[in-house]
């Protein structure tokens, strides 16, 4: 038997806080920008870049990836308190109906909710900021159709985020 001590590693869990809370702006700018119609499919969340999937019938526009991301990065401005709190799944759903469930049906009588308010409510157990001024700033790096129906948002958030535009006006520069 060994005993070890495990220590939470601050850059990596902010990297990771900021791209996940970034993910709920996203879907929310995105769902804003292209209509009801858009609902999430999917997300992953590293320490190098976030992607979102969503339910959208056409590949995206330059335009449309602008708009998404200056909605977006709007949401991190406006400083709004995120909260998380565990509630009986009953009392969510009538609350918030199916709109909760967007990473999924959560199997359990109680969720731990994270909400947004007026942006996004969703039962989620990641880790989030606490308000989205924490996020920094938020860059669309690129979309892809991943099937039929299905578009693919790349993004990253807060550092990473400023070292993408810094990487871009290089390549501007040479």
């Amino acid at each position: 038997y060994q005993r070890r001590v495990h220590g939470i590693d601050w850059e990596r869990r902010t990297i990771l806080r900021r791209h996940h809370t970034a993910t709920h702006l996203v879907y929310a700018s995105a769902k804003k920008i292209l209509g009801p119609h858009v609902w999430q499919n999917g997300a992953r969340k590293t320490l190098e870049y976030a992607h979102l999937d969503i339910t959208h019938f056409d590949s995206l526009t330059g335009a449309e990836e602008v708009a998404i991301e200056r909605e977006a990065n709007q949401l991190v401005l406006s400083n709004s308190q995120i909260k998380k709190y565990f509630t009986e799944k009953s009392v969510a759903e009538k609350q918030f109906g199916f709109s909760l469930y967007q990473g999924g049906i959560v199997p359990e009588k109680q969720l731990r909710i994270v909400d947004i308010t007026g942006i996004d409510t969703e039962a989620c157990c990641g880790t989030h900021c606490d308000s989205t001024n924490e996020i920094g700033y938020i860059k669309i790096l690129s979309s892809v159709k991943v099937s039929d129906g299905v578009i693919r948002l790349y993004f990253v958030a807060g550092g990473r985020a400023i070292q993408e535009n810094l990487k871009q006006k290089e390549i501007v520069e040479d």
